[in-house]
C-alpha cells in the first residue's frame, strides 16, 4: 500500500525537478544576455573580440591592426592622434607615433595655437620602432637619439611581456616603459612627459597608467 506521504513525495519530486530545470534555463538566458550586453559595450571605438573586463561608455579602445595592439583610454578626457611616418633606415624614426592629448590641448593644436615654433605641451605617446639589429632593450635605448640623459633602468612587465622602465630628461622630464612586440619583434615605447607645474601632469599620469594597464596584443 502507498501511504499519503509517499504519494505526495512522488508528486512533488518531479515538480521540484521541473522548477530547478526552469531556474537553470532562466539563469543561463540571463547570463548570456549579460555577456551580450558587455560585448556591445566594449565596441566603443573599434571592434574587439575579447578583453578581460568590459569597457564602460566613458572608455574607448584605440586599436592598430597594422601593429596588432590596442589600449584603453578615457573618451571623456582624452583624444588620440595618429602620426604615421614612412619607413626609414634611421632606427630612430618611429614607424608610428600615437599621441594622447587632453581635449583642451587637442583643440588648441588643431586651431594652430602651437604653430610658429611654439613647443607642444607635454603629453603621453605610444611609439613603435624597428629593431632590425635585434638589440637588447637597454642597449637599444642607449644608442638611440630619442632619449637624453637616461637613468633609473628597472625591469617591468606589460601586456605579458618583459620590458624595461626608465627616465630621461630634455625639454620635459620623461618616464618610459619599453618592450618588444611578440608579433613582429618591433620595439614599443609608452612615454609620459611632464612639465612639473600645473595640473596637466596629474591628468596625463592617469592616461599613462591606463594605457600601461590595458595594453594588449591582438591576434587579428
Amino acid at each position: 500500500m502507498i501511504n499519503d506521504k509517499q504519494f505526495q513525495k512522488w508528486i512533488l519530486h518531479p515538480v521540484l525537478m521541473g522548477l530547478v530545470a526552469a531556474g537553470a534555463i532562466a539563469y543561463n538566458f540571463e547570463a548570456n544576455s549579460a555577456l551580450t550586453n558587455q560585448a556591445s559595450a566594449k565596441e566603443v571605438v573599434s571592434l574587439k573580440k575579447s578583453t578581460p573586463k568590459p569597457v564602460s561608455q566613458d572608455q574607448a579602445i584605440y586599436r592598430s591592426d597594422r601593429f596588432r595592439f590596442q589600449f584603453g583610454y578615457s573618451l571623456k578626457d582624452f583624444v588620440v592622434d595618429n602620426k604615421i611616418s614612412t619607413p626609414s633606415n634611421n632606427v630612430d624614426t618611429p614607424l608610428i607615433a600615437v599621441d594622447i592629448w587632453t581635449h583642451k590641448h587637442a583643440q588648441r593644436i588643431r586651431s594652430g595655437g602651437y604653430e610658429g615654433g611654439t613647443e607642444y605641451p607635454a603629453n603621453v605617446r605610444v611609439s613603435v620602432y624597428s629593431n632590425s639589429r635585434k638589440l637588447p632593450l637597454q642597449k637599444w635605448v642607449k644608442q638611440s637619439n630619442q632619449f637624453v640623459a637616461t637613468r633609473e633602468f628597472k625591469t617591468a612587465k606589460i601586456a605579458g611581456q618583459s620590458g624595461v622602465k626608465f627616465k630621461s630628461s630634455g625639454l620635459y622630464e620623461n618616464e618610459h616603459v619599453i618592450f618588444i612586440s611578440p608579433k613582429d619583434s618591433r620595439i614599443i615605447v609608452v612615454s609620459i612627459s611632464k612639465t612639473g607645474y600645473g595640473n596637466d601632469d596629474a591628468i596625463y599620469q592617469r592616461a599613462y597608467q591606463q594605457i600601461v594597464n590595458s595594453f594588449r596584443f591582438i591576434n587579428s
